[in-house]
């Protein structure tokens, strides 16, 4: 059966790295070959790319975006190794498709699956879009893996929408017991279940393989901030003191909250990391200071102590507070220099993460498996 793959897999390393965990699971189903649909090009500065970001972000950012992804030769560097490293690993379809388009998908594949990253919530794609699958045909395979939806609630009218897309699937699940939650009350069944993240659903053996040797041989703590403050910053340097460990950081990772103290923040800037160097960092860290998901995952997954700092916007948060909940980890969350020395006190039993990611990743990956066998027994929501 081919399957493709509606989702989000060049915004950054933990978009590729989701996008490529799933794809590595689905085609190690026997009789699965799945792809990546392209919706934007298969390379990063494209025309089509740029056109999609004005419309979307509009001139001023798109402008902002490209000087930091292109406008210095280190960025150019990261850039330049994140691209090698999709066209390398990521399969991704051979034909483009657009919203205007994506139905000619169903002359190819027989089944499409939506998720995981944020593809569900309404504040970034639009309820109609593509990655609600209604453009595919009826007799097509339709599920979801993993999606997140990020918000609360939504309108009766978006609740009409959502109800009439996923009718039509034969498995739904979401990344965010919250999500769940919702998915469920507005289709007014227990059907829609919580799944991980794909980079926690495959076997750790997927990255082990994938992750190069560490590029550095002293300990040091590695940062890893899309966002925050240079307060933040300042507190990790006290902090480095203390445990007498070089800072290792990867500096602009999101354009439009560069903080300039950057330039200056960490012994070591790791500006040309591809995204296999970005497990590899992480797992050869002592310790980890982040406000992102991934690398929160990667550090859980390589048993290294992480520091989670508060990431602007209530969708960034509710993913990171639900994967500590979810693994009975006591929180990480960072709001002061007192909340270091908390959460430096706080020791992680990894043994009793290991043993409920291990039952969670069983029920992930039968999930895949059961929606595939309702379909070929014709079964949908």
């Amino acid at each position: 059966m081919k399957l493709a793959g509606l989702t989000w897999w060049r915004n950054n390393y933990g978009s590729i790295l989701q996008a490529y965990a799933l794809q590595e699971e689905l085609n190690s189903i026997p009789g699965i070959s799945y792809e990546i649909i392209n919706q934007y090009g298969k390379k990063i500065a494209s025309f089509d790319n740029l056109i999609d970001k004005i419309k979307t972000i509009g001139i001023k950012k798109t402008i902002q975006r490209i000087f930091w992804k292109f406008g210095m030769k280190k960025l150019r560097n990261r850039s330049f190794n994140i691209q090698k490293f999709t066209d390398e690993k990521l399969r991704i379809s051979s034909n483009q498709y657009s919203e205007d388009t994506i139905a000619q998908a169903n002359k190819k594949y027989e089944g499409f699956v939506c998720g995981s990253d944020q593809v569900w919530n309404p504040t970034l794609t639009d309820i109609n879009s593509m990655y609600w699958l209604g453009f595919s045909d009826d007799i097509k395979l339709r599920f979801s893996y993993a999606p997140s939806i990020g918000v609360d609630g939504v309108s009766e009218e978006e609740a009409k929408v959502i109800r009439k897309n996923l009718r039509r699937f034969h498995g739904v699940s979401c990344r965010e017991e919250t999500g769940t939650e919702l998915i469920n009350n507005i289709i007014g069944t227990n059907q829609c279940r919580t799944v991980l993240d794909p980079t926690l659903m495959v076997e750790k053996s997927v990255w082990d393989k994938l992750c190069p040797e560490s590029k550095f041989k002293e300990p040091y703590i590695f940062v890893y901030m899309l966002r925050g403050t240079k307060e933040q910053r300042c507190m990790i340097e006290k902090f480095a003191k203390k445990v007498n460990l070089k800072i290792i950081t990867m500096p602009f990772m999101e354009p439009e909250y560069a903080v300039w103290y950057d330039f200056k923040f960490g012994d070591f800037k790791y500006w040309d990391a591809g995204p296999d160097e970005f497990i590899s960092v992480i797992k050869n860290a002592s310790y980890v200071f982040t406000d992102s998901f991934h690398s929160s995952v990667f550090s859980i997954l390589y048993h290294v102590p992480f520091f989670t700092f508060p990431k602007v916007g209530k969708a960034q948060m509710s993913r990171i507070i639900n994967l500590q909940k979810i693994l009975n980890i006591d929180s990480r969350m960072v709001y002061n220099e007192n909340d270091i020395n908390c959460v430096f006190q706080k020791k992680i039993d990894w043994k009793s993460v290991d043993e409920i990611l291990d039952g969670k990743r069983i029920i992930s990956q039968q999930y895949i498996r059961k929606v595939i066998r309702k379909y070929d027994e014709g079964i949908c929501l």
